[in-house]
């Protein structure tokens, strides 16, 4: 049996014994454990994550179309550098909109992940569904930003 924390992250049973151990010896959580592993990973890869700046980032509405089965409403869909986008356009303003908007639905994935996963909420970076499914990390959220500002424009 294998346990999750957060989204990527699996432990099976020996993993999850080793940190209970660990953390008996030392009295530290055991996410403190799983945090200094995860750094300790990214300084031996010397990885750098940068954070995309909104003025670099180039998006455009490509699609839109009305929704039959919603009076007023709209989907848009588009790019955003390297992701996918689309939205549903309400009409007035809803209670379950973004910030209580018009923005009903919205999502941003990477078309490389779904087509490798052939999954579309594991592609998504952001989702929004009459509630967030995925809220924009840090590094997602200057393409939710241009995103927003695009559509917003938009309406």
């Amino acid at each position: 049996m294998q346990k999750m924390f957060r989204k990527s992250i699996r432990l099976d049973d020996s993993q999850i014994r080793k940190l209970q151990d660990l953390s008996a010896f030392d009295g530290k959580d055991p996410l403190t454990h799983i945090k200094s592993a995860i750094n300790e990973y990214l300084d031996k890869k010397n990885s750098e994550i940068n954070s995309a700046s909104e003025k670099e980032i180039h998006a455009e509405i490509r699609e839109k179309s009305r929704d039959p089965k919603i009076r007023g409403a709209m989907w848009v869909s588009g790019i955003v550098d390297k992701y996918e986008f689309s939205a549903l356009i309400l009409g007035e303003p809803s209670k379950s909109g973004i910030e209580k908007g018009k923005v009903s639905k919205l999502s941003i994935l990477d078309p490389a992940i779904q087509k490798s996963t052939n999954s579309f909420i594991s592609s998504c970076i952001v989702n929004y569904d009459r509630g967030w499914d995925i809220r924009p990390s840090k590094m997602a959220e200057p393409y939710y930003n241009k995103v927003k500002y695009l559509v917003e424009k938009f309406v």
